[in-house]
């Protein structure tokens, strides 16, 4: 089915970090945050003109990239154009605790409905980022293909945003501590220690410290058992392993899944640059639904 025939337009942003592939597949409009990388200025679209290997290759040759919001402008543009086609759209946005893009989107949103007062333009925040937000993302559209209305999907992603679950580690605390998430003191004692902490985000989409781990192995390993304790039904859904090209890293932990629980689908996705910045190459996560997060 095509987005012209279809009852509603299902929109994210590219944090979500989906293969553009499979976000072409699956029908999405999808906003573009830019980003600057050694003084150039680019978009995210994906992966298709930025592969992740050469920004994290430019990352570990010293570039120190930053983000910015979604332009307000694109927000209005393709508000405005399910709008004025008279079709409703689910706008499912990146963590309004890691960003303002939510809030941006809210000010677009009533912007547009003041043009065209009849107008069905939803925003709910997905209280997730990167391949949290992305197997969000999926589902919700698979849920659109089986049938879901506009009303019927907007509740369930609100109703099961907090089941997904997402525990990641990284490979140094450089980028935290440059964004401001841990201390020049954390960062340093993680570097001597070789501390590789167990990450994850909240219930109310914030990044916060699980535990803290000596070694990469024993944080792969840690991250798998808390996979194994926490998955409802692994066999049954569609697991997610990201990675910031950690390629190695990715496949060792999928195989320690592997070891401890039967695996149905298992999508491996490329953390992208606006997470990307954040944690530096290195990063990998497993993303899967289970309980409520703060459980």
């Amino acid at each position: 089915m095509t987005r012209g025939e279809r009852a509603y337009v299902l929109a994210t942003d590219s944090c979500c970090d989906l293969p553009h592939e499979l976000a072409k597949q699956l029908d999405l409009i999808v906003l573009e945050f830019p980003f600057t990388l050694d003084g150039e200025e680019h978009y995210d679209d994906l992966g298709v003109t930025m592969p992740a290997s050469r920004f994290y290759a430019a990352m570990r040759a010293g570039s120190v990239p930053t983000t910015a919001q979604v332009p307000l402008a694109a927000y209005v543009s393709a508000f405005g154009r399910a709008a004025e086609a008279g079709t409703p759209m689910l706008f499912l946005s990146f963590s309004s605790a890691l960003s303002g893009t939510y809030e941006a989107a809210l000010v677009a949103r009533d912007a547009v409905l003041r043009e065209h007062p009849g107008a069905d333009v939803r925003v709910v925040d997905t209280l997730a980022a990167s391949a949290l937000q992305g197997l969000l993302v999926l589902e919700a559209a698979r849920q659109r293909d089986a049938g879901s209305s506009v009303d019927e999907l907007e509740a369930w992603v609100l109703e099961r945003r907090c089941c997904l679950n997402g525990y990641f580690t990284i490979d140094t605390l450089e980028p935290l501590r440059r964004g401001g998430r841990v201390s020049d003191f954390a960062a340093a004692a993680g570097t001597m220690l070789d501390l590789k902490p167990i990450l994850r985000v909240n219930c109310e989409g914030e990044l916060v410290i699980d535990r803290p781990i000596r070694g990469r192995k024993k944080s792969l390993r840690a991250i798998a058992e808390t996979f194994a304790a926490r998955a409802a039904d692994p066999l049954a859904e569609t697991v997610v392993i990201a990675h910031g090209d950690a390629a190695e890293d990715a496949a060792a932990l999928e195989a320690l899944l592997r070891e401890r629980c039967q695996l149905g689908e298992v999508l491996t996705l490329d953390v992208g640059p606006v997470i990307g910045s954040h944690t530096g190459p290195g990063m990998v996560a497993a993303v899967f639904w289970g309980p409520d997060r703060d459980s």
